[in-house]
């Protein structure tokens, strides 16, 4: 049998070495250490899976939590807000608004339209959508 890495909610692998886990809420969760269980008696609805152990001795279902914060309204909010601070969409895609830093920097067409796009795929998807 070929034990695979565990999966996030989203369907990414986990690495074994993260150190965080992210709950639907945005709750973070510490993780201390990593037990494959196998199908036993004292566990039969854990058999062969992945579960992540938290600093508080919690057991977590990898595949309820998430790899990275997951978005919400608010992180949308914040995102626009700091755009409208600056007066620029850059600071959408950039860390400090600047095109060197931006994750968007190999286009030549201008971020906007990609800006636009990314907003509508997140209100979509908070909406349940997508």
């Amino acid at each position: 049998m070929m034990i695979q890495l565990p999966k996030d909610a989203d369907g990414r692998e986990i690495p074994l070495d993260t150190k965080v886990l992210y709950g639907s809420g945005g709750t973070a969760r510490n993780i201390v250490y990593w037990v494959y269980t196998v199908d036993s008696d004292l566990e039969k609805e854990w058999g062969n899976c992945w579960r992540a152990v938290t600093d508080a001795g919690r057991k977590l279902d990898a595949e309820l939590m998430y790899l990275t914060e997951p978005d919400s309204w608010e992180k949308l909010e914040e995102d626009l807000d700091k755009c409208v601070a600056e007066g620029t969409a850059c600071t959408y895609f950039s860390k400090d608004g600047t095109c060197q830093s931006c994750s968007l920097s190999n286009i030549t067409t201008g971020c906007s339209p990609k800006v636009i796009e990314d907003i509508v795929s997140r209100i979509r998807k908070l909406r349940g959508e997508a």
